[in-house]
C-alpha cells in the first residue's frame, strides 16, 4: 500500500477578507512510504474562494526512493480543495533528480479527507 502522511504544516495568510477570497502559503513535511518511500519538504501558493474552496500549487523536495532507487527529486503540485477533501496531483520535474534518481519519471494522485493527515497515493512511473 502506498501512503503518505502530514507531519508538519506551517500556513499563512498575506491578504484578503478573513471569511472571503485570500491567498496565502504554507509549508509542509511529508513522510511517504510504498512506491516513494522518504520525506518530502514542500511550499505552496494558496488561493481561497469566498464559499471556502479553493486551489494550491507548489512544490516538493523529496528525498527517499522510488522503486528502491535512491535520490532526490523535485515534484510538481497540484491540489484543489473544499470543505470535505483535497484532491492532488503531482509529477517529477525533469532535470532534477540526483543519484539513481537522476532520470526519474513519473507522476501520481491522491484524494485525502479533511480532518485526516494520512491517506493513500497513486504513482505511475
Amino acid at each position: 500500500m502506498n501512503t503518505f502522511e502530514c507531519t508538519a504544516w506551517d500556513e499563512s495568510v498575506y491578504a484578503g477578507a478573513e471569511d472571503g477570497a485570500r491567498i496565502g502559503d504554507a509549508k509542509m513535511t511529508f513522510r511517504y512510504s510504498g512506491i516513494l518511500d522518504g520525506e518530502g519538504k514542500s511550499a505552496g501558493l494558496l488561493t481561497y474562494t469566498a464559499d471556502g474552496t479553493g486551489t494550491a500549487t507548489g512544490a516538493e523536495f523529496f528525498t527517499g526512493t522510488i522503486d528502491g532507487r535512491a535520490g532526490t527529486v523535485i515534484l510538481r503540485t497540484t491540489n484543489t480543495f473544499d470543505a470535505e477533501k483535497v484532491t492532488g496531483t503531482f509529477e517529477i520535474v525533469p532535470g532534477t533528480g540526483t543519484g539513481d534518481l537522476q532520470d526519474a519519471k513519473g507522476h501520481g494522485s491522491y484524494l485525502m479527507e479533511l480532518g485526516t493527515m494520512s491517506t493513500e497515493y497513486t504513482f505511475t512511473s
